[in-house]
């Protein structure tokens, strides 16, 4: 039973789309469900899926070079991004 929980929020995590939250709202959604998938270790995998959230023309708008922190560098030029 407690594989299957896991197994739904795995899940869950991968399907993971913005639509019409905040990315507020995506970002804390995003780490609550990023706990159940621990094997996604290395940072790129994370920025990856991270922005796999997100339209496609949407992503294009944000760079990224080999990020070596999901949360200073994307999220802060995501930060960014949205106050200009």
């Amino acid at each position: 039973m407690l594989e299957r929980y896991y197994n739904s929020k795995a899940k869950e995590f991968y399907e993971l789309k913005i639509g019409p939250m905040t990315y507020e709202v995506y970002i804390t959604k995003f780490f609550k469900l990023l706990r159940y998938v621990p094997y996604l270790k290395y940072e790129k995998d994370k920025v990856q899926r991270f922005f796999k959230g997100f339209p496609l023309a949407f992503r294009y708008r944000i760079e990224y070079d080999e990020p070596q922190s999901l949360v200073e560098e994307v999220i802060g030029k995501l930060n960014h991004f949205y106050e200009n």
